[in-house]
């Protein structure tokens, strides 16, 4: 194991000098439609009205009022459309120097133009996201209070609110494209949530603030879920955890479809083409959920279970944590500590060279 990490150090050193014209920098997030009101959280907590054509970076919170949606566009060519009551924060969006990325032409791009690292924290509501095809090396995680979707290129949807004093409840959806889900207290790895399908899970909560972080105004904390300071590993706390798997249904996917074309500088096709998926969806009373059983400590797979109890085919999750990793990116193990150290030091090389912005503002 020393030997291998000896050359994989060796290795990246090798290329330290082209890691570093390419390392990761801020990216730009661009306000598109805003209906309504909604309010900009700066990472000092200050705050203003969140007005189209507004650029902000990494660290700032929206929060959108009833009746009201924000559209976000990204850099890297995705869009999440904040939908009313919610609040939402870019935690980290960092991405790779690239000639592609033009002010104010974000949508324009057919997929990604360079890596990224992009984490989006929902403390309550809904959003709804469309993002082009992702370089492989890319991290795009929408975390929750009770657990994490990692996106892959999709048009999809994930919800949040509180069920209770110390729990909450998620739906992620997956409208096309590819999109896991992890609920960090089912002790079970992510599960592979399919086009037209969308996992609901009620589990114990836990604080979305970074560790050593203070909840910019207008977040919630969960009882009983302090945020941890720096170096303290959170554990998730105890408490049932109820997972389901089911059909998207044909009123629910059409909203969507409704909310990108009312909401949304996307083109046309794009809300066309979701409007055109929820005329094949079952209606409400035509789906069955099934529920997706955590593993018991003798077993290392899952089982999943009808209503009636009786084996049904279900995604069967692998291993991960319990609790939402304190890194970035969403990873939790060795090598992602690993690598993370490394990305550290050629953004430290990066800095003293002082290059620009991928996408500058005026």
């Amino acid at each position: 194991m020393n030997t291998l990490f000896r050359s994989l150090l060796l290795a990246v050193v090798a290329l330290l000098p082209t890691l570093a014209s390419a390392a990761l920098q801020n990216g730009k997030v661009q306000v598109g439609m805003v209906k309504g009101t909604a309010t900009l959280f700066d990472p000092a907590s200050k705050q203003s009205a969140l007005a189209s054509g507004r650029v902000f970076e990494q660290g700032c919170r929206v929060e959108t009022s009833a009746s009201s949606t924000a559209e976000l566009i990204l850099s890297n060519g995705s869009t999440l459309i904040v939908n009313p009551e919610s609040l939402v924060e870019v935690r980290t969006f960092r991405q790779v120097v690239s000639e592609l990325i033009v002010d104010g032409e974000y949508q324009k791009l057919d997929k990604e133009p360079s890596p990224s690292v992009t984490e989006i924290v929902v403390t309550r509501g809904k959003v709804i996201g469309e993002v082009r095809k992702l370089n492989p090396q890319s991290s795009y995680v929408i975390k929750t209070p009770v657990g994490v979707a990692r996106i892959r290129g999709t048009i999809y949807t994930v919800q949040y609110s509180t069920v209770g004093a110390n729990a909450g409840k998620l739906v992620v959806g997956c409208v096309k494209g590819s999109v896991e889900a992890t609920v960090y207290a089912a002790n079970s790895g992510p599960v592979s949530v399919e086009p037209g399908k969308q996992i609901s899970a009620t589990a114990p909560a836990q604080s979305t603030a970074a560790a050593g972080e203070t909840p910019a105004p207008g977040a919630t904390t969960q009882p009983g879920t302090e945020t941890t300071q720096p170096g303290v590993a959170e554990t998730a706390p105890a408490g049932s955890v109820a997972i389901s798997m089911a059909d998207m249904d044909k009123a629910t996917i059409s909203a969507v479809g409704a909310t990108i074309a009312a909401s949304t500088s996307l083109p046309a096709a794009i809300s066309q083409g979701v409007e055109a998926q929820a005329q094949l969806a079952p209606s409400a009373d035509q789906i069955t959920p099934v529920n997706v059983s955590t593993p018991k400590t003798s077993s290392s797979d899952p089982v999943a279970t009808k209503a009636d109890g009786t084996p049904a085919d279900a995604p069967k999750p692998t291993t991960a944590p319990t609790a939402p990793a304190s890194t970035s990116t969403g990873g939790g193990n060795a090598l992602d500590a690993t690598i993370s150290k490394i990305t550290d030091t050629v953004q430290q090389v990066v800095e003293k060279q002082q290059q620009p912005n991928p996408s500058p503002t005026n």
